[in-house]
């Protein structure tokens, strides 16, 4: 015979603060002032380019990085409405009010955030102290700030 369900059906869970906090604290660094400025900056440049050929249907692989990486920056363009219409082959070339300069940090902002968190859990599974975790998410969260 199947087993029964026993009511009330409880779960326990555990929840470790300090990744919470480094979680969030990573979140907050890395979004807030997303789309300041409004301008194109250092490596928008270089993919920017790339964003374009996208965008237009025109797909190709090169030396810097595999073409899911290019994809998904895609990705994040097509969803804030690019339409591969503009190139900023210049650092400091103003984007379109048209287009969400948000949108196109976004998914490489949330890629760097979440490398504190994954710092600490490394860490953690190197079987090192919990201080030691905070330590090593601190100082992914102040190197990955500049």
């Amino acid at each position: 015979a199947p087993a029964m369900l026993h009511l009330p059906l409880v779960v326990t869970t555990r929840l470790d603060l300090v990744l919470v906090l480094v979680t969030l604290l990573s979140l907050w660094t890395r979004l807030s002032g997303l789309g300041h400025p409004g301008a194109v900056v250092f490596d928008e440049v270089y993919y920017g380019q790339f964003l374009s050929l996208y965008m237009k249907r025109t797909f190709f692989i090169d030396d810097s990085g595999p073409p899911l990486g290019h994809a998904l920056l895609a990705l994040g363009a097509y969803l804030g409405g690019f339409d591969g219409n503009f190139v900023g082959n210049r650092i400091g070339a103003a984007y379109p009010c048209s287009l969400s300069v948000w949108s196109l940090r976004l998914l490489p902002a949330l890629g760097g955030a979440l490398c504190v968190p994954l710092g600490y859990l490394l860490t953690l599974e190197l079987r090192c102290s919990h201080l030691s975790a905070l330590g090593a998410a601190l100082a992914d969260l102040l190197l990955l700030l500049w």
